[in-house]
Formats: C-alpha cells, structure tokens, sequence
C-alpha cells in the first residue's frame, strides 16, 4: 500500500492514509501487521484500523503514537507521500458483535482506533444500541478526534462519550471527568445483564478493567478485548 495523507493529531499522534494496491477486505474492528523496514533487521508491528471499510476504494487509515526510539512509530512518521509498506492482514477478531444490549467502549490513548471504525461503520451511519464511549487521555493537549465524537453524538441521540485525563495536576481549567478509566468505572453503575463491553489499550488497562466489569456482575463473555503489547 502507498501513503497517500499523514496527518498530524496532537504532537505524538498521527493518522496515516494508505490505498492498498489490491482489493482490501476488512471488517471494522480488525488490524494490519506492517513490516518495518529501517537500518535493522525488519521486524512487525500491528495497528488497528480507524477507518471504516470502504466498497468503491482501498483506502484506510492507521493512527500511531509516537513512542521515543520506538522503530515502528519512527519508521512510519518519516515515510514520504508515495512510499509504499508492506502488510500482513487485515485479520483480528475484535469485532462487533449485534446484541439487543447496550454497549460500552472503554479506550485509552490510541486504542480508541478500532472503536472509530466500528461507529462509522454502522448503518446509515447510526449505531443502533445505545453505545456509550470511555475514553482515557493524560491531558488536554493528548485529546483528538473529538470533532468526529461530537458529530457521531449530534446525529445520533443514542450514542455518548466521557473523556477522562488522568494528569489532573496541569488540567487545571478542564470541565470534564478526571482520572484514570478505572477511577471512573469504580464509580459509575452497570447494567450487567444488558451490558457488553470491548476494551482497547495496554494489558494492565485490559486486566484492571476486566477485574472491575467482573466485580460489577459482567460475565467473561460481555468482556471482549484486544492487546497490543
């Protein structure tokens, strides 16, 4: 697939638009592997896919945070408009699943990728259930894609968010939630048995979480997640 848009987020995140070179398939929810091919010995990293599956193009995005000396972020953030990777994929199972229950996205950082993909993947562009989004950022300055939220929300009466910024100390003039999403899930009530739930972020988030959604009367089964580390 060639590069065809980067885009810059915050100062460490960014969107990369690729066109694939032949027909790509995939359902919203699901990842690629990209071959990073710099000075070393190549290696493999995976990354959801944020947008939603398109029938007319091969185009798709991928959105990275920048890790210090991290090869893969490193290596992406420096490709030029044109230049071609290779990948393995898509595949994955963190997919969403139709249930007369309500759901409840819970992201951090960057794992809110395949979340954005399944809400613009839905019918008409409208979730059916009520689907709630919990969102952890550090701070202010680490927000994106809120523009897109809002006008999911604004078209659809069904669908909600809650950002929540954990680096509360320089969130001084934030309105909004703080602390951790475990900090905010302890708190807040859960239907348990008209519940499903998909986590997205790093294992000690997807443990912490799944402990608590399990100590509320969520069963394993209306725990669905993906890891990446």
């Amino acid at each position: 697939a060639k590069l065809t848009k980067h885009t810059q987020l915050t100062n460490d995140i960014f969107e990369l638009t690729f066109e694939a070179e032949n027909r790509l398939k995939f359902a919203a929810g699901q990842f690629i592997t990209i071959k990073i091919e710099d000075k070393n010995q190549p290696c493999f990293r995976a990354y959801s896919i944020c947008s939603a599956p398109q029938k007319n193009n091969n185009k798709f995005d991928i959105c990275i945070k920048l890790i210090k000396d991290g090869r893969g972020s490193n290596w992406l953030k420096n490709l030029k408009i044109g230049e071609k990777i290779n990948f393995i994929g898509p595949t994955g199972k963190f997919t969403f699943k139709e249930t007369a229950k309500d759901v409840l996205f819970i992201a951090t950082g960057t794992g809110i990728a395949p979340f954005k993909s399944m809400l613009e993947d839905s019918p008409s562009g409208s979730p059916k259930n009520k689907i709630t989004l919990l969102w952890g950022l550090r701070n202010t300055e680490s927000i994106f894609y809120k523009k897109f939220l809002n006008k999911i929300k604004e078209k659809h009466e069904n669908f909600s968010f809650t950002i929540t910024l954990s680096d509360q100390e320089n969130n001084i003039k934030w309105q909004g939630e703080t602390g951790r999403v475990t900090d905010f899930l302890l708190k807040t009530k859960i239907d348990s048995k008209n519940t499903e739930t998909y986590l997205c972020g790093l294992k000690e988030m997807i443990e912490e979480v799944s402990a608590i959604l399990q100590k509320k009367g969520l069963s394993k089964e209306a725990i669905h997640f993906e890891q990446y580390d």
